[in-house]
């Protein structure tokens, strides 16, 4: 097995992963701020196949994956995305098993904001997602499912009884189980690294106590990816986001801001909207560089959204077509969020997914 092109002579796995059994191994190397510093590994293995008039699409993927940070973070789990057909139905299912301690800033408190306390969250959680192609239409329409059991407690501060009081109240079992009808727009030359096309849709969340849920509670995700080729060699990819909660939530499911060098949980409310670019030029042969930027919001309410904090985020990076066959660049990103918070991370494909 030869892991060189044939046409250009340069490294590449894309032979291999079309071969029975073939894989691919990701290093997880984690500087999240949320969370320290840490690491783990993920093994991907293809499963090639075809599509109409014998013709290869996209190939299904397997995968297990651990990690572990500085602070006791670790998690383990497996998952399989599938495609069925000649890309008509694509699924993706996992289970996973967190244990997660990642620093909460108050959802607004102006005082946690500041002094974030440590979050811990002890569970399991199960996803199933399946999407049915609208007859021969670049439309799809789906449903996801996701359970989401944990132990959660917070960490107090000391000469705060009041504060105290209230994060000791929501120490104890929550429980999430949710549905998510979606419909979504898919025309993307390419579903690893894409370089034209559009991926947009709307998510609908229903958390409901009728399926063992804890509460009540609604969300709706807007949602574009943009691919637009400027040149020959530069491309540009444009992201759009934008998530509503509507009743109460547990505090770690309000939406919050997602962006590279953004710490998790950093930014967070009942509503948030965030705009990012990223643009990548081919410099030699498979090599490209990467420069990015972004910003977004976490608001309560229109009313208040003048008043709230900017996140922003600006970065650069490098990628290495490792799989001309899949189209699959990889590589890595080194994000600064709001000129403060430094992140680095190794990327597979996009570094945007829904």
């Amino acid at each position: 097995m030869s892991f060189k092109d044939p046409e250009d002579g340069a490294l590449d796995m894309g032979a291999f992963l079309e071969s029975p059994g073939g894989f691919f191994p990701i290093p997880i190397i984690i500087t999240e701020p949320a969370l320290g510093y840490g690491g783990g590994a993920a093994i991907c293995f293809f499963h090639p196949h075809k599509g109409r008039g014998g013709k290869g699409v996209t190939p299904n993927v397997t995968g297990v994956a651990g990690l572990g940070t500085q602070n006791k973070t670790w998690l383990g789990g497996v998952f399989h995305s599938h495609i069925f057909g000649a890309d008509k139905v694509r699924t993706m299912t996992a289970v996973a098993k967190p244990h997660v301690n990642i620093k909460y800033y108050g959802n607004n408190s102006e005082f946690l904001s500041k002094n974030p306390v440590t979050l811990n969250l002890d569970g399991w959680v199960v996803y199933q997602k399946a999407q049915v192609r609208i007859a021969d239409s670049r439309w799809f329409l789906g449903a996801s499912y996701i359970f989401f059991k944990t132990e959660n407690s917070l960490d107090t501060i000391p000469g705060r009884p009041l504060l105290n009081l209230i994060l000791k109240r929501l120490k104890g079992t929550s429980t999430i189980s949710m549905i998510q009808p979606r419909i979504n727009y898919d025309n993307r030359d390419n579903m690893f690294t894409p370089t034209r096309g559009i991926n947009a849709g709307v998510v609908f969340d229903y958390n409901a106590t009728w399926l063992g849920a804890d509460d009540d509670y609604f969300a709706l995700n807007t949602y574009m990816l943009g691919y637009v080729p400027v040149g020959k060699r530069l491309f540009s990819g444009w992201r759009f986001d934008g998530k509503y909660l509507i009743g109460d939530a547990p505090l770690y499911a309000y939406p919050f801001i997602q962006l590279r060098g953004i710490p998790a949980m950093r930014y967070q409310s009942d509503n948030t909207l965030l705009a990012e670019t990223e643009w990548r030029y081919e410099v030699y042969k498979r090599w490209s560089l990467i420069a990015f930027t972004g910003a977004g919001k976490a608001f309560q309410s229109i009313d208040t959204f003048d008043n709230i904090e900017w996140a922003y985020t600006v970065g650069t990076g490098f990628r290495y077509k490792i799989a001309k066959v899949f189209g699959l660049h990889s590589g890595l990103d080194f994000a600064w969020g709001n000129g403060k918070d430094f992140a680095f991370y190794i990327v597979f494909g996009s570094s945007w997914s829904k």
